[in-house]
């Protein structure tokens, strides 16, 4: 039977010579003159070592300088270290014990004391490493929670012992596309997070008397504790708002599935599984992300673990193609570029529907990697087209919530750009509103990069969220993306139609273009271009096609439209004085005494947008019904030429003027000259500045021609 090993540290050699020859019988003895000897010793050969008895005073390395190593070496933590010291007064034993020491003998050496320490401090020792390895065998290494096989086995334990009229609750956690922090981060960054993330649920689930928490693998953590919906809602809360501010330059999120415990003899293990299946249930936005387990989940856990076990195969062999919807100009009748959608051609299945496979890629985060892959292809397909000489129209490709936060993702999108030689403006990105809600600041400042870097920023969806015009306000977007749904089908109610016409007017004073997708009907697009909207997308003009088809329209349709080109954007800075709420542009226009004011003019209507008080004196309030109101004073032929005069203008993009009669406020008649002057281009029409002068008051001027009869017939109800 092989003995236990003592490590003898000590510089004389007949001492060591005694000690030796009291322990030789019961141990195994190896020397080492002082504590560097006996350090390199044990870095080789520690696991063999049952104890050490240590002499303080040593030449090269003394015993107090040893012990400051050791206590550092986690590898040395169950070697026990007994000190032979002479000193009477405790000096030593006191430092000695702070470096780690477990026992002292006194010199000279009793033989039979040093026997008797020696077999108790391993004695401890033992106990120690064996309740250490227990420990390891029932907790996580990296956070210390109780793992997979304890945290299941002390449940059922609890479950049994406890009040069975107590309902308990089984909380599954985990972290929202987990891998890809490790992607974005590196694993040392990803395990920082989970130690984070257990700590936190440490704290959470402490005060309660009865419960169990573990980390069952990965990021997935489990708790079971006898708490309520309310209770586990503002637990749940709490864990989110801590987690969110673990790193500011990513945002984080956690799901949580809930199974309620009502029969205590189903098996803990699947209880995990009920409540994880629940957790993957868990949607973005604005839903909460705590979601509780119902029978019918696992039927879709079939269907979902179908997908995904054949998603990366299917991105490795190409069966992912991209198909392509085309955008229509609606100024000149012409398509102009086009949104790429993945198709998934399975071999066997035929195409699947992307409302079958997107919902899952996005909520396990492989979303990221379709990305990507979509964004290549599509650059692949602009080179393509670049080379033959095609002069393509810009194609948008979507942009994932998850990689609206990948911190690379500017770095990516240029790089990728740059390997095909392509412009950023062909290369137009598609986000959703949504995912502004999520980290409003993080969004603005990822945006700002990407048109910092010459890519054309898209909002999808634009109206689907809570703080549409939060978003207008605060990211600088380049196009609005509105859908069809946002109006209700087969309704009477003609609000959502003003609103909608009211969101592309606004976009055109921001200077931002607008297209509605979703167009299925004739009436709908007479309804658009009523309303000046520039561009459409929808199957009543196509349906998503492969690009070989696309490609055909391409050929057809090279044409080098305005859409989008930043020579034809409005210039803001004019935009912002026009619009601008302070005291210096307000005197700027009511410093002029006749009326003047900004209209827009498009297909239609013809609208002032600001005034100022000479132009209110004139013509009254600012309100929906001055157009009416101005067209009451003045005759069929004025009004014709009035407008006559704002085509011109529009159509030049210049200077227009006309003369005409009018009713004063008093019901004078007054002859006034309109001038017009082109400001630029508002997205869906122009805008004008309009300055009308009184040239003379008919009462006072006998000497000029009076209107005729015929228009002061026309105009009599207005004098009465």
């Amino acid at each position: 039977m092989k003995r236990e090993q003592i490590l003898l540290v000590e510089d004389h050699p007949i001492n060591r010579a005694v000690i030796i020859k009291i322990l030789s019988d019961s141990y195994e003895v190896v020397e080492a003159e002082n504590g560097r000897a006996a350090l390199d010793y044990l870095a080789s050969a520690y696991p063999s070592v049952s104890g050490i008895l240590l002499d303080l005073l040593m030449p090269v390395m003394n015993g107090l300088e040893f012990l400051k190593v050791y206590s550092q070496t986690p590898a040395y933590a169950n070697i026990p270290v007994l000190v032979a010291t002479s000193a009477q007064d405790g000096s030593d034993e006191k430092e000695c014990l702070k470096l780690g020491a477990w026992d002292f003998i006194r010199k000279p050496i009793d033989a039979d004391l040093l026997k008797l320490r020696l077999k108790n401090t391993i004695g401890r020792s033992q106990n120690a490493l064996s309740n250490q390895i227990r420990h390891m065998a029932e907790h996580d290494e990296l956070t210390g929670l109780y793992n997979r096989k304890q945290f299941l086995s002390v449940t059922r334990r609890m479950l049994d012992e406890t009040d069975s009229g107590q309902v308990y609750a089984l909380i599954h956690v985990d972290v929202k596309r987990f891998r890809l922090v490790n992607s974005f981060f590196g694993a040392s960054a990803g395990d920082a997070l989970l130690k984070f993330l257990a700590e936190q649920l440490r704290e959470q689930f402490a005060p309660i008397h009865q419960c169990t928490l573990g980390r069952l693998e990965a990021d997935v953590f489990c708790a079971c504790a006898p708490l309520n919906k309310e209770q586990i809602a503002a637990m749940a809360a709490q864990l989110q708002r801590q987690f969110a501010t673990y790193r500011a330059n990513y945002y984080q999120e956690l799901s949580f599935g809930v199974y309620c415990i009502t029969d205590r003899t189903t098996p803990v293990e699947a209880m995990c599984d009920c409540a994880g299946e629940a957790a993957k249930l868990t949607k973005n936005g604005f839903q909460s992300p705590v979601v509780y387990y119902q029978q019918t989940m696992s039927e879709a856990v079939v269907i979902e673990q179908k997908i995904m076990s054949e998603a990366q195969a299917a991105l490795d062999s190409e069966q992912f193609e991209v198909y392509l919807q085309p955008k229509y100009d609606l100024a000149r009748k012409c398509v102009y570029g086009a949104e790429a959608l993945a198709r998934w051609n399975h071999p066997a299945r035929g195409l699947i529907s992307p409302g079958q496979f997107i919902p899952i890629f996005e909520k396990n985060g492989f979303i990221a990697k379709l990305d990507f892959y979509m964004w290549e292809r599509t650059c692949r397909l602009l080179r393509k087209w670049s080379d033959a000489g095609l002069n393509p129209d810009p194609v948008s490709v979507n942009i994932s919530r998850v990689n609206m936060y990948n911190p690379h993702l500017v770095e990516i999108l240029r790089a990728l750009v740059g390997k095909y030689g392509l412009s950023p403006s062909l290369l137009n990105l598609e986000l959703t509103e949504s995912a502004y809600m999520d980290n409003p600041e993080q969004m603005k400042k990822t945006v700002e990069k990407l048109k910092k870097a010459g890519f054309v920023i898209m909002m999808d969806d634009f109206g689907s969220g809570y703080s549409s015009l939060n978003t207008l306000k605060d990211v600088p977007i380049d196009v609005l993306k509105v859908d069809m749904r946002f109006l209700p089908a087969n309704s009477s109610d003609s609000r959502s139609e003003r609103i909608l016409a009211s969101v592309i007017r606004m976009a055109g004073w921001l200077g931002l273009d607008v297209i509605v997708e979703g167009v299925e009907t004739k009436g709908q697009l007479d309804f658009l271009e009523s309303v000046g909207c520039g561009y459409v997308q929808g199957f009543y003009f196509a349906k998503p096609m492969p690009a070989e088809e696309y490609e055909v329209s391409v050929k057809a349709h090279a044409i080098d439209s305005p859409i989008l080109s930043e020579k034809q954007k409005p210039d803001n800075k004019v935009l912002d004085l026009i619009w601008s709420s302070s005291e210096q542009a307000s005197r700027l226009f009511d410093s002029i005494m006749n009326p003047l004011a900004v209209f827009e003019f498009g297909h239609n209507y013809c609208n002032p947008m600001r005034v100022n008080t000479a132009f209110r004196v004139m013509f009254g309030a600012l309100r929906q019904d001055l157009n009416q109101q101005m067209i009451s004073t003045l005759s069929k032929a004025d009004t014709e030429r009035i407008i006559n005069a704002f085509r011109a203008a529009a159509g030049q993009r210049g200077d227009a003027a006309t003369e005409f009669w009018m009713h004063n406020s008093t019901g004078g008649l007054l002859r006034c000259r309109l001038q017009l002057r082109y400001i630029q281009d508002s997205g869906n029409g122009v805008l004008l500045m309009a300055l009308f002068t009184t040239l003379f008051d008919a009462e006072t001027r006998k000497d000029v021609p009076l209107p005729t009869e015929e228009w002061k017939s026309e105009h009599s109800s207005a004098t009465e």
